[in-house]
């Protein structure tokens, strides 16, 4: 897990605290400030026309760099990441069977959210000039789903935290044993 969170860390500073080509800061220079569509918490078939137009072909080739490499590996990275944390903190707190468990899954939902959005962002600018209004909403349609779930991962991961430690940290629970020789339903 310590992997996966300095791997994700990384990514976050090469896509936001970098010059490269396919930075954020890089891509809102060539855009002449605006920012990208998916740092925002929702945007319009015409604001997603104009930027593409904002960044220019160099642009519009970074903002695609950003999509398919580091924006691709990130939100892998991040729901992977809090999906295992979550189910640490679950397997500890409730029995396995319990309902809950699947509740450390909702990131992988939002991963999944964000990878779409990203690949639907560059088939939209790659069809640029031609506009494809459906995706382009489909994509902002994403980026809210995926900046809902956020914070409530981020919100049930913090719980977790907080009732491991007054629970006193209490240990892994264990499946009970079964009989091999009795039937399962």
């Amino acid at each position: 897990m310590a992997g996966l969170f300095v791997g994700t860390g990384l990514l976050m500073f090469a896509m936001n605290g970098t010059e490269w080509v396919f930075s954020n800061p890089t891509i809102q220079a060539h855009s002449g400030g605006v920012p990208i569509l998916d740092t925002r918490m929702s945007y319009t078939p015409d604001e997603a026309h104009s930027l593409f137009a904002a960044l220019g072909p160099e642009g519009r080739r970074a903002y695609r760099m950003l999509h398919l490499l580091p924006d691709m590996l990130f939100p892998i990275g991040y729901a992977l990441l809090f999906c295992f944390a979550s189910a640490w903190f679950l397997v500890r707190l409730l029995p396995l069977d319990h309902r809950w468990q699947w509740l450390s899954l909702t990131p992988l939902i939002s991963g999944l959210a964000d990878i779409l959005e990203n690949l639907s962002l560059v088939v939209a600018s790659l069809l640029f000039p031609s506009r494809v209004d459906v995706l382009v909403q489909a994509a902002s349609v994403l980026t809210r789903i995926k900046f809902g779930l956020m914070p409530v991962g981020v919100i049930f991961l913090g719980a977790m935290l907080v009732i491991w430690f007054v629970q006193g940290r209490p240990e892994r629970h264990v499946a009970p044993p079964t009989d091999p020789m009795k039937p399962t339903l």
